[in-house]
């Protein structure tokens, strides 16, 4: 039993472990960020060559979340966050198997010291705790995901103004877009010139690989954009006209937005506020109402 019990609780710190560094943001793989840049993209490994590891998450990853609901993989999540689904698949798995293994190390314990549980408890509590942890995961990626959205519209904004600029200036189209990608090192507009970068070694259109990208990681404007340019055509005039527009309605969108998650915020504010101010009234009001019920 305490051979047991001292392997549950190594699977159980393993498992904390684990579930620390998901609510963690990790940086991108060296492999994801190249293969974004590659004109042609990477074939998958071969099965061999995988780590164990690695097969176990892509088996997952492959037979698992082929469904919708509770099983999907969030796959657009996960390419705009830059993270491998072997990895997020096998995080999941180890922290399901945790979910399953902390009641047990918990009876066990209760056991050695004296006490008794029902022997239902580890299996209810065991498969209660490891659908919730099976789900963290995924939370964390569409939470990050998210706000990465909305930190790449903000920034796609300012991309498309300096587009504006340069083709007032009298840059070529394709000039016009390559050249604000490259004037900064935040994340968005890297992704941005990857694209496009992409566009020109395989001899596509611009806005095409901008509607690849938005499909990518799921960023509707991208894809809105690609297509009004592309109908559009080259005309200096048109392709002005639909760049405004575009700007204008992103920073009525993100004005809107930002509007609704400050009241919504301040909606939610009442409740702590109106606890607190219930809590200094009974503070105040109970010696007064206590001695005059005493008195009574």
């Amino acid at each position: 039993m305490t051979v047991i019990a001292a392997v549950a609780g190594c699977l159980g710190a393993v498992g904390l472990i684990l579930l620390v560094g998901e609510l963690r943001s990790a940086p991108p793989r060296l492999d994801a960020a190249l293969a974004r840049i590659e004109p042609v993209p990477n074939h998958p490994l071969p099965v061999d060559s995988l780590s164990i590891g690695e097969g176990v998450g892509r088996w997952l990853a492959d037979h698992v979340t082929r469904s919708a609901g509770l099983l999907a993989l969030p796959r657009t999540d996960l390419a705009l966050l830059g993270r491998p689904a072997e990895r997020f698949m096998l995080d999941k798995l180890a922290l399901f198997v945790t979910g399953l293994v902390l009641p047990s190390v918990f009876s066990a314990l209760v056991v050695l010291t004296g006490g008794s549980l029902t022997w239902t408890f580890p299996v209810v509590a065991g498969l209660a705790l490891a659908a919730v942890l099976w789900l963290v995961p995924d939370w964390n990626v569409r939470s990050q995901a998210r706000q990465r959205r909305r930190d790449f519209r903000y920034a796609f904004t300012s991309y498309l103004q300096l587009v504006v600029l340069e083709r007032e200036a009298g840059a070529a189209l394709n000039a016009a877009l390559e050249n604000p990608a490259m004037i900064t090192e935040g994340w968005p507009f890297r992704r941005v010139h990857e694209a496009l970068t992409r566009a020109r070694h395989a001899q596509q259109q611009p806005w095409r690989a901008l509607a690849q990208l938005g499909e990518e990681i799921g960023v509707r404007d991208l894809i809105d954009l690609a297509h009004t340019a592309e109908i559009a055509g080259n005309e200096g005039a048109k392709m002005h006209d639909v760049l405004v527009a575009k700007i204008t309605s992103m920073r009525h969108e993100a004005s809107a937005a930002a509007r609704a998650e400050a009241n919504s915020r301040t909606t939610a504010m009442w409740v702590p506020t109106s606890l607190l101010m219930l809590g200094f009234v009974i503070l105040v009001g109970f010696p007064f109402f206590s001695k005059l019920l005493a008195s009574g």
